[in-house]
């Protein structure tokens, strides 16, 4: 009994042995789920408290989860015929992670009084379940690269390739966002420009920069990008690297990460981004899976790039084509190419149809000389048979272009004239030597060359000459006349006061009577000589071999056509007209010496009252150089000092007294000494320098008179002359009295002395610049009375002070009973005006006498004093002169 007992003992304690060898844990367990006992070394694996008498329940020690499962073995063990349970699997939770059992439970044969009992053994798995993981995590990037390359194989656009890409990686990678950014050239940042995931609200607002100096730009992608080398991270949260983003990243709890960069052409263009939600997710297999995955998105983005630039190459070459057709098919121009050994045409665009009116099918069927007259076909023949020598032998190339100008046949039968541009250039394709080209119409270039022409050499409203042919037809007359030895006359005709009737009855008027006037002038003129319209109011004859008589006679007729009446509709109309001539060879032998000679008789007749002709004379010459010297001078003639006043005095009868004296201009020049008054004014009044001239001799004389005052002499009135043009220029009233306020001189004693002849331009304008001098207190006086246009109905509304009479009524007033009535008849009229008359020239006793007798107020002249420089005018008023009337005698004292 002991033996057996003692080998009882052992088996037990072998058995034993063997249960606590086994590394998996062995547990017995109740029907009910109770832990009955643990035959294993780890008893720890399920927490039992530390009381043995206790029978915990699996409940108890077991996460719920892991519980079920064990209850649910234990449930199919028990109902089960052989008493087992199919092998099941659990997870336990343990500090630094969790480990997985798998289950296996079998009912003990030997039962119990509390009922069966089983047995559970727990086989660890945990580094089978890792190795499975990671089995199936590279399964799932398999089957990530393998959709990806079939997105990469049919997808055409890189957007949508990119987007679908991110997509898988998420989806069939499980990984937690995937996104794809580009480098943006300007700003060196980062661009995302593709994504998925369900943290894809990361990426608002991110901000990656590829500058190593921004602390945005020290992180995995921008490495990644910059270095061209991928980027693994094994926890995202606790990487230094990842520091920057944390705090975003921070709501998603990423564990690894990967940044990988993409290329185009080799170049790094952006980076891929995956997050994932397990740390060290991306092991030695998964990362090369992940380069593979970038390499094929890498070859489609060369292939998306190879293909764009060829669809942009196809566009490009489809866009050429249709501008070109474009443009042959509707430009005006033809652009053709033609064989030129066989002379046949090798292309003709659509447009030759709008030019000839034939397709480009018919011109190129037709012979290249059909379209062409026989003369200027035969010379494109031989010309282009010269080119392609030429060319053939090195002497041309296709930079040398050809220009012809030629009619062309139309299908209706009309002529067209064309321009073509030609060249000579081998076809690169085809090595065969071409004649390329382009026709235009021309038609309306040749007619509107022709009209320029006639426009440059023809007057555009005669038809006649213009100034530029007659120049040329006076050269050739001169060249002619020299070489025959014989004369030509060339006449300028100037139409007399024409400008009135363009001002009074329009231009269109004047237009038709100058159309009337070369009408009128032609028939009288040789078809030798030559009529020019030179513009305005002017014509110019030209006429060969013609003496003064029969020159004389020639403008005689033409000024008596001019002189007919012209019927314009309304009353006739009649004009004169002004003639100067010049003569080949005694007048000048170059056209400029002509014309000028021409132009200087012409302006002698008018300054003699124009309606007459004139030759021109080495006087008239001389006459006209010297008055153009003067004027070119008496522009200068008030800067360099040259003009000066002198005063005449004037005195009234009935006081011996004088009363005022006359401003007189005198000019001395430096050269020509000094020049009358007679000479330059009429010069100043023509080249428009009076108005200035007459300001400073006002301006001049009132700065003297005011000097007459201040040394102690009566006041004296001064007497200003105005020209009749001072009327047409600006306000003359205005300038008066600025010139008087200027000076603060009394308006009272200044006398501005006008002709009749201010009425005659503009009657009211004057009268209405007179009644402003009047209102000024401004004295007025009549100059010259008598001997120009006098209008007593104007005379009565002038508000003048005086009437002068002139000297030519003085001179021969003691021996002409005409002169005495004349006088006598003014000095009536100017009493029964209210006027005072003055008498001018006036120039011994005599003339003094007889003026006292008929009632004369004033006089003025030499035997008073001639004019006075400013000096002597002031002598003279100091001291009394003596003289005595004729017949008198007692002396006259003048005061």
């Amino acid at each position: 009994m002991r033996r057996r007992t003692e080998a009882l003992n052992r088996d037990r304690e072998d058995l034993s042995a063997i249960i606590h060898s086994i590394p998996d844990p062995l547990i017995e367990i109740s029907a009910a789920g109770e832990i009955l006992a643990i035959h294993s070394a780890q008893r720890g694996l399920f927490h039992l408290p530390e009381n043995p008498g206790l029978r915990p329940h699996l409940g108890d020690v077991l996460s719920p989860a892991a519980a079920t499962t064990m209850l649910e073995a234990l449930a199919l063990a028990d109902a089960s015929v052989d008493g087992r349970s199919p092998r099941r699997q659990i997870e336990m939770a343990k500090p630094g992670g969790a480990d997985w059992f798998e289950l296996s439970i079998a009912r003990k044969d030997q039962e119990s009084r509390d009922g069966p009992r089983y047995l559970m053994l727990c086989r660890d798995i945990t580094e089978r379940k890792g190795y499975e993981a990671g089995i199936l995590r590279l399964n799932q990037l398999y089957a990530t690269l393998s959709a990806c390359n079939k997105v990469v194989a049919r997808v055409r656009d890189a957007s949508e390739m990119l987007g679908q890409i991110c997509r898988l990686a998420v989806t069939s990678g499980e990984m937690r966002l995937a996104w794809i950014g580009m480098i943006e050239p300007p700003s060196r940042r980062i661009r995302p420009v593709a994504w998925f995931g369900e943290d894809s609200a990361y990426l608002d607002g991110l901000e990656i920069s590829l500058d190593p100096e921004d602390p945005k730009g020290q992180g995995p992608f921008a490495s990644a990008l910059r270095d061209n080398h991928p980027f693994w991270i094994s926890d995202f949260m606790l990487d230094t690297s990842c520091v920057p983003w944390h705090e975003q990243a921070r709501p998603y709890g990423w564990g690894a990460a990967a940044f990988l960069p993409l290329h185009r052409d080799g170049v790094v263009i952006g980076g891929l981004g995956i997050y994932a939600n397990e740390t060290d997710r991306f092991d030695v297999k998964s990362q090369q899976l992940l380069l593979d995955l970038v390499g094929g998105i890498d070859v489609a983005l060369d292939r998306l790039s190879l293909e764009a630039t060829r669809k942009a190459l196809e566009d490009a070459v489809k866009a050429s084509e249709e501008q070109f057709r474009e443009i042959t098919e509707s430009t005006h121009e033809v652009i053709w190419s033609l064989d030129p050994e066989t002379l046949r045409y090798l292309y003709v665009s659509p447009s030759v149809l709008r030019l000839r009116g034939f397709t480009a099918e018919e011109v190129m069927a037709a012979p290249f000389e059909q379209a062409l007259r026989v003369d200027v076909a035969d010379h494109l023949k031989r010309q282009i048979s010269q080119q392609l020598a030429e060319f053939n032998a090195g002497l041309r190339n296709g930079d040398m272009v050809t220009v012809e100008e030629h009619e062309l046949l139309a299908k209706d039968g009309s002529m067209i004239w064309t321009e073509s541009v030609t060249k000579m250039v081998r076809n690169k394709r085809t090595g065969r030597v071409e004649l390329h080209g382009v026709t235009r119409d021309i038609t309306e270039r040749r007619f509107a060359k022709e009209q320029i022409e006639r426009l440059a050499f023809f007057d555009p409203l005669t038809g006649l000459a213009n100034r530029t042919l007659l120049q040329d037809r006076v050269q050739n007359g001169l060249d002619l006349a020299k070489r025959s030895q014989r004369s030509l006359a060339l006449l300028f005709l100037n139409l007399d006061n024409f400008k009135l009737v363009n001002d009074n009855l329009g231009h269109d008027t004047g237009n038709r009577v100058l159309l009337e006037v070369a009408r009128r002038l032609k028939p009288i003129l040789g078809d030798a000589d030559t009529l020019s319209h030179t513009g305005g109011d002017e014509f110019v004859a030209v006429v060969p071999d013609s003496d003064i008589t029969a020159t004389r006679s020639v403008a005689e007729r033409l000024r008596q056509a001019i002189a007919q009446p012209y019927g314009l509709g309304g009353d006739p109309l009649f004009l004169t007209a002004s003639v100067g001539i010049a003569h080949f060879p005694d007048d000048g032998t170059t056209p400029e010496q002509l014309m000028r000679n021409a132009t200087t008789a012409l302006h002698q007749v008018k300054l003699a009252g124009r309606n007459d002709l004139q030759f021109f004379t080495p006087s008239i010459q001389e006459r006209s150089a010297r008055s153009l010297r003067l004027t070119n001078a008496l522009h200068q003639a008030i800067q360099r000092g040259e003009l000066s006043l002198a005063y005449q005095p004037q005195l009234e009868l009935s006081s011996n007294l004088i009363f005022g004296a006359e401003a007189l201009i005198r000019w001395t020049h430096a050269d020509l000494g000094s020049v009358s008054p007679a000479e330059f004014i009429p010069l100043a009044e023509r080249c428009g320098l009076i108005v200035p001239i007459s300001q400073w001799v006002l301006c001049r004389a009132l700065q003297d008179a005011h000097s007459w005052t201040e040394l102690g002499s009566a006041p004296l009135t001064v007497s200003v002359n105005i020209s009749a043009l001072q009327f047409d220029h600006g306000n003359l009233a205005s300038m008066v009295v600025e010139q008087l306020h200027a000076e603060g001189f009394p308006p009272s004693r200044l006398e501005l002395e006008l002709t009749e002849s201010v009425t005659l331009a503009d009657p009211e304008k004057a009268l209405a610049q007179m009644e402003q001098l009047y209102a000024q207190g401004i004295r007025l006086a009549i100059d010259d009375f008598g001997t120009g246009y006098s209008s007593l109905s104007y005379l009565k509304r002038i508000r003048a002070h005086r009437l002068k009479i002139d000297r030519s009524f003085i001179r021969d007033l003691v021996v002409n009973e005409d002169d005495r009535a004349i006088v006598s008849a003014i000095i009536s009229l100017a009493r029964s005006m209210g006027m005072r008359t003055i008498a001018e020239g006036v120039e011994s006793p005599e003339q003094l006498s007889l003026l006292r007798t008929l009632g004369c107020d004033e006089i003025q002249g030499c035997l008073l004093s001639g004019p006075l420089p400013q000096a002597a005018f002031l002598s003279f008023i100091k001291d009394p002169i003596p003289f005595r009337l004729s017949g008198a005698s007692s002396g006259e004292q003048i005061t």
